[in-house]
């Protein structure tokens, strides 16, 4: 469990080092970001992940993606946040969606390590909370402090408010919810 959070923790740090470095250049960020994406599949698949596991990682990533950018998108029409360097007419940042993809690849390892662990339901509730809080927090903080984004919510701890805070987590339970659901469907096809 302590190497698979901070193996997430470092490709963290990683993300969003590459999103603040190179947030002038939206277009550049997606392709990384979804070079990584891909590198992460066919790695898995090298290495002997069955097809039910790559559909339900491609299932996770692509529901993410649809989701973060429906949220992005509402956040930002909205006046809740606002990202700097978007091009006229965008919502959005195109690497967004691929981000919210990468970040739930990331948890869902998590989740998968404290599935194998802890065998009381309550256990792995708190510790999927509590990676769906810190990690993005870790995430977030670097990338408002570069100046990619800034929200417009009170409460703020190193710039990501307690709200947002409080509705990532929840999307990450939800998507957790959905990834096993997705597993349970697969393993019973088989």
């Amino acid at each position: 469990m302590r190497r698979a959070a901070l193996e997430v923790a470092f490709a963290t740090l990683v993300g969003a080092g590459l999103v603040s470095a190179l947030q002038r250049r939206p277009a550049l960020v997606a392709a990384l970001l979804a070079g990584l994406a891909c590198a992460h599949l066919t790695r898995r698949a090298l290495r002997g992940a069955s097809a039910a596991e790559l559909c339900g990682e491609t299932f996770l990533m692509v529901t993410t993606g649809v989701i973060g950018y429906l949220t992005e998108s509402w956040g930002t029409t909205h006046g809740h946040w606002t990202y700097a360097h978007l091009p006229s007419g965008h919502t959005v940042p195109i690497w967004v969606p691929i981000a919210w993809a990468l970040a739930a690849l990331l948890l869902d390892r998590i989740d998968q390590r404290v599935r194998h662990l802890l065998a009381a339901p309550v256990g792995r509730f708190c510790v999927a909370y509590a990676a769906g809080i810190f990690f993005p927090w870790l995430g977030e903080s670097i990338c408002i402090t570069s100046g990619v984004w800034s929200y417009h919510w009170p409460l703020q701890i190193a710039g990501v408010p307690l709200l947002a805070l409080l509705l990532i987590s929840y999307a990450h339970l939800t998507f957790s919810l959905i990834r096993s659901g997705a597993s349970v469907m697969a393993r019973s096809g088989s």
